[in-house]
């Protein structure tokens, strides 16, 4: 028997000269489907965390890595900006027209002094004079230290016109007539019984024409 010849014949490797790269190409398929896995394997062990098993068994609890964030714009050079508060609207009033119910004519005006100055209800009467009243003679008062220009009903409006020329700016001086007259001397009375509006000047020297 040729025993030793037959022992040469047999050999380790493949026979067929195809078998190598047929064995190559499978090595590398095995290999990238063995890095798929593993890049499965790796991916969905992100954002596990594993607790401490409790009493009733095995719980995970899945965490968020990537908190939320809120994108707040600024502007640029923010520190250089200055804050600006609107101003409030300007409003502006306007002293009221005065419109004289009537015609200056129709206005019986009466001035008498209080004050204890000499001719001061003549310097008065002289003041309105151009403006066309229906001017009583000048008269007395009794003295007094307090000035007033008083009206009858329906001569507001003329008597804070003649006010405005003798005292302008002094509302307070307006006054209706009170029902129990003023306080004049009897030689007063008649012209006061006439008139519709009366000044009295008083010692506190609002009312001056001197």
């Amino acid at each position: 028997m040729n025993v030793g010849g037959r022992g040469r014949n047999v050999g380790l490797g493949p026979s067929n000269p195809a078998a190598a790269p047929r064995a190559l190409l499978l090595v590398a398929v095995a290999l990238v489907i063995g890095l798929v896995l593993l890049w499965k394997a790796v991916d969905n062990d992100v954002g596990i965390v594993v607790v401490p098993e409790p009493a009733g068994g095995d719980v995970s609890v899945q965490v968020d890595e990537t908190p939320d964030v809120v994108d707040t714009e600024v502007p640029a050079d923010s520190a250089d900006v200055i804050p600006t508060t609107e101003a409030p609207p300007v409003t502006t009033t306007t002293a009221a027209l005065l419109f004289p119910s009537k015609s200056p004519s129709e206005v019986k005006v009466l001035v008498a002094n209080g004050s204890g100055i000499g001719g001061a209800a003549g310097a008065v009467t002289d003041m309105l004079n151009p403006r066309g009243y229906a001017l009583e003679s000048p008269a007395n008062a009794n003295p007094t230290d307090v000035s007033g220009v008083y009206y009858r009903a329906s001569f507001a409006d003329d008597a804070r016109m003649v006010m405005e020329v003798i005292a302008p700016g002094n509302p307070d001086l307006l006054s209706q007539m009170p029902s129990g007259g003023l306080s004049v001397p009897d030689g007063t009375l008649d012209r006061l019984a006439n008139a519709d509006v009366v000044v009295i000047l008083g010692s506190d020297g609002i009312i001056y024409a001197g």
